[in-house]
């Protein structure tokens, strides 16, 4: 069964419970019946976030958009198996991701490099392919409509050359996927949350993600979502 936090405006935090639970968050965004999902985590995730979906009332038919942050997989690994799902979503990416995402074969091949094969299947499974025309590039600046309810993209690269963060055009909150870093609760002191960058071994580019961060903090945001841990 999905473990879900909900927040104001139609927002709600889905833990992946990737290879543990409270370390993954899959973000929900619904508008008057119409959702967005925000990551993926894994291809396990895909059962809590359909089981997430109906007990919100919703059916896989009511998703418009699948939006990711970025391609890791543990923000990504199961979109390809969560768009068979979802008849009418439409994916959302980065340019620089599009491709890897609809022909997964070097994404899988870096993740064999960094993880090991064995190591690899076990945590991601078989990533599904994307059929092209359900792909929807998004560069810097571009918007999409949730029922009216407008996202923005926002160009932040830095943990990877093609992060996005989007922010929600009702609220102003931001959700950040990894630019932002991660939040375990077993780091907070004293009721304070311990933020620290998270650091992908191929493209981390420390001056560029503190740009990129700054970015985010002259949107002046009263709430970012990070996917670890909400």
């Amino acid at each position: 069964m999905a473990h879900i936090t909900d927040y104001d405006d139609g927002i709600s935090a889905i833990d992946a419970e990737f290879i543990r639970p409270n370390a993954t968050s899959i973000h929900l965004i619904v508008e008057n019946g119409h959702a967005a999902i925000v990551d993926t985590g894994s291809n396990d995730a895909v059962p809590i976030v359909l089981d997430a979906l109906q007990r919100k009332g919703l059916a896989p038919e009511d998703v418009d958009y699948l939006v990711l942050t970025h391609i890791h997989l543990d923000h990504a690994g199961g979109a390809g198996l969560l768009m068979t799902k979802l008849p009418n979503a439409t994916l959302t990416v980065h340019p620089r991701g599009r491709r890897h995402i609809s022909d997964p074969r070097r994404l899988i091949e870096g993740t064999i490099a960094v993880y090991g094969e064995e190591a690899a299947r076990r945590l991601y499974g078989d990533i599904v392919p994307v059929p092209p025309d359900r792909i929807m590039q998004t560069r810097d600046r571009a918007r999409i409509s949730l029922n009216g309810r407008e996202l923005r993209f926002i160009d932040t690269p830095g943990h990877a050359r093609h992060c996005v963060s989007i922010v929600d055009g009702r609220t102003g909150h931001i959700f950040a996927g990894d630019t932002f870093g991660l939040s375990y609760r077993e780091l907070d002191v004293d009721g304070r949350c311990f933020i620290f960058p998270t650091t992908s071994p191929v493209q981390f580019d420390p001056p560029t993600l503190h740009r990129s961060i700054e970015l985010l903090e002259r949107q002046r945001p009263e709430a970012i979502y990070v996917t670890h841990f909400s």
